[in-house]
């Protein structure tokens, strides 16, 4: 690696500072195919350098879009941020030592990948498809004032297939599905995604069924997941310290339906994108915040656990551009015991809502919603009729509490590198109309 860190780590000494240099290198492979041609194809090589330094009882913070960045006035540029805002601030203690990871197998387009991705985009006479595939790598370093840099590189690959099928209407389907290497995650979409998204695109073509007339609800995972990241803030530390939480000072009591669990996990088997520390240096892992249904902690970084108290839980993560930390979860994912199967009940008929087309209304802080959807009706025998768009509304607080079971199919929505997962869940809580 770089001698770039020591080379700021040591000019901020030179002034009498502590300082820690975060720099990460990035590459991100970009492709769209629509109807069997490659329309782009493009990979873009960014990076940054981010310090943060402590001086006089103050912090500063500097950041140059520049990866292993050996310009000293990024130090003088932070001092002087600290100088300016004169926020009382420390030292935070060293954190514990950070897994140095070499590197491993990071994600490619390739040529192979790229025919894969043009033949899937093949288009039918009544059905458009077009993929958006993303590869992205990333190589980050860590050097504190004191303690031994550290580093690991890490990938994720991200398919986003669009699917319009023409019939007596348009309909369309939309999904993302992401996982860390290309064959796998192309395998995915080949096998389960597409031959799915077809198929549901074409019944949201027909013409909608007369009247809106159903026994029970499955809220899909892809529908889920969008819920789940409106209401992930209140299990954030930073929001329960400064009163946006609805959740504060409620460990210990039930907050969601008996066997619901609730778990954020950037090093699990299944995490898109695998991470051994945070944007600190603090080690992550398995951070349970509700375990059948009682809520048990929150997310939060080094700042956040000093001021509570608690030690940090590896949450605190740095934006695309070396961002200051901030609170977020990894991979956060919700699980239930209770598996109901799929959309096919004997003897009832099911609305499945199968895709959020946008958030009406909502509320992040008291959980409210009102989205609009589409969705499906199922019969007993398992035939699909279009339920057209529909309005799906509730409490996502109030969701949470009223989780009867689950369909055994787990979705992920992914807002920077915050990834949130969740299965189908049957409920009858939430009210829909048109």
């Amino acid at each position: 690696m770089s001698r770039a860190s020591e080379t700021l780590v040591e000019e901020a000494a030179r002034h009498g500072a502590d300082a820690e240099v975060w720099t990460v290198r990035q590459g991100i492979d970009e492709l769209v195919s629509r109807g069997g041609v490659i329309e782009r194809h493009s990979e873009v090589t960014t990076g940054a350098t981010a310090v943060t330094v402590w001086a006089d009882g103050t912090e500063g913070y500097a950041v140059q879009n520049t990866p292993d960045s050996t310009d000293t006035d990024l130090v003088a540029t932070a001092l002087g941020v600290g100088r300016a805002l004169a926020t009382p601030a420390k030292p935070p203690p060293l954190p514990p030592t950070a897994p140095d990871v070499p590197d491993g197998p990071l994600p490619y387009l390739d040529a192979v990948a790229a025919e894969r991705i043009r033949r899937f985009s093949e288009a039918d006479d009544d059905l458009e498809v077009e993929l958006r595939v993303r590869a992205d790598r990333a190589r980050v370093r860590l050097h504190r004032a004191g303690a031994a840099p550290a580093r690991y590189a890490t990938g994720v690959v991200q398919v986003h297939a669009r699917l319009t099928a023409r019939g007596d209407g348009i309909g369309y389907m939309g999904h993302q599905t992401y996982g860390r290497t290309v064959r796998d995650v192309l395998d995915t979409v080949e096998k389960k995604e597409l031959p799915e998204l077809r198929d549901l695109a074409r019944v949201l073509a027909e013409r909608p069924v007369g009247e809106l007339a159903y026994d029970d609800l499955l809220v899909d995972g892809r529908v889920l997941v969008r819920l789940l990241t409106l209401v992930a803030p209140a299990f954030l530390l930073d929001s329960v310290l400064e009163g946006r939480s609805p959740l504060a000072g409620r460990t210990g009591e039930r907050v969601a339906a008996a066997g619901v669990s609730l778990v954020d996990d950037p090093t699990a088997d299944d995490s898109p994108l695998p991470v051994p520390w945070d944007g600190e240096g603090t080690p992550c892992g398995p951070t349970v915040l509700v375990e059948d249904g009682v809520l048990c902690g929150y997310l939060s970084a080094r700042r956040t656990a000093a001021e509570a108290g608690t030690a940090g839980t590896g949450s605190g993560q740095r934006g695309p551009s070396g961002e200051m930390s901030t609170v977020q979860p990894g991979h956060l994912r919700l699980r239930h015991t209770t598996d109901l199967g799929t959309e096919v009940r004997a003897g009832r008929t099911v609305l499945h809502v199968v895709q959020a087309n946008g958030a009406h209304t909502s509320n992040p802080i008291t959980g409210d919603f009102s989205i609009g959807a589409n969705a499906v009706v199922v019969s007993p025998d398992g035939t699909r009729r279009n339920a057209g768009n529909i309005t799906l509304a509730g409490n996502v607080f109030d969701l949470l509490r009223h989780i009867d079971g689950h369909d055994g199919r787990t979705r992920v929505n992914r807002s920077n590198n915050a990834f949130v997962a969740g299965p189908g869940v049957w409920t009858t809580c939430l009210t829909t109309g048109r």
